[in-house]
């Protein structure tokens, strides 16, 4: 009779346990792959950083394009979305949270370009795609191969991330240059006047960019809107009135 009574008790705890198993996995929809942390760059402006992997989760602050931080390690898929997956990150001020993987890359190293560049699908002149890079572009920088350097960003042009090889040389990994560049496209994206002459003028007051060689471009800028404000009088015309 113990016998039984026991087995009866055991076979009870492995049901217990067995349906605990399941409702947890159930209610949670969310796989971690835990691996080691590492330096990152975003490649994308104003990225969310979330306090759970969701796009439901709390928003704690959001993510500049080029702005270095450290992946921890756990990446996971968001319960309600299973095509968005998410990375656990530490921003450079302790802030942890969760940000969209695709956004995140792992020792990249950011860079702008000083120059428009082609786009290759393989580290070989023979793979030219009709895609190109602008100058001030930010992306960053996955791997090298020889002269090679393979990149991943957003082209001026382009709506989404792309990603392939380019020839070494094309870029400043200047974190003044990048800062410029991105300082200068944020200006140039504003849609009063007046408020884009404000901004270009505060990147060149800016004693913390001095050194960037962009700066050209921000007197550029300046020097365009100050050409297209001037008013052009017209000649006089005189006529004659006969008496």
């Amino acid at each position: 009779m113990k016998f039984h009574n026991l087995t009866y008790v055991a076979l009870a705890l492995i049901f217990a346990c067995s349906t605990s198993t399941n409702e947890s996995t159930s209610d949670s929809e969310v796989t971690e792959e835990v691996v080691e942390e590492k330096p990152a760059v975003c490649i994308w402006d104003n990225i969310s950083v979330r306090e759970t992997p969701t796009a439901k989760g709390k928003w704690l602050t959001s993510i500049s394009l080029g702005e270095s931080l450290t992946y921890l390690g756990l990446s996971s898929v968001d319960s309600s979305d299973k095509n968005r997956e998410y990375y656990k990150i530490q921003l450079n001020d302790g802030t942890e949270g969760w940000s969209v993987a695709d956004f995140i890359i792992p020792e990249g190293k950011i860079g702008v370009f000083l120059e428009e560049t082609f786009i290759y699908n393989r580290p070989d002149l023979l793979t030219k795609s009709d895609k190109m890079y602008e100058r001030l572009d930010i992306i960053a920088v996955q791997n090298t191969q020889d002269d090679w350097q393979e990149i991943i960003g957003k082209r001026a042009e382009g709506k989404w991330i792309d990603s392939g090889w380019i020839k070494r040389g094309k870029l400043s990994f200047k974190a003044v240059d990048v800062a410029a560049s991105k300082f200068l496209k944020d200006a140039l994206s504003k849609e009063n006047e007046e408020e884009r002459l404000e901004a270009l003028n505060m990147i060149l007051d800016n004693p913390d960019l001095k050194e960037s060689s962009i700066l050209i471009d921000v007197q550029a800028a300046i020097d365009e809107m100050s050409a297209s404000e001037e008013v052009i009088m017209p000649s006089d015309t005189l006529s004659e009135v006969g008496e």
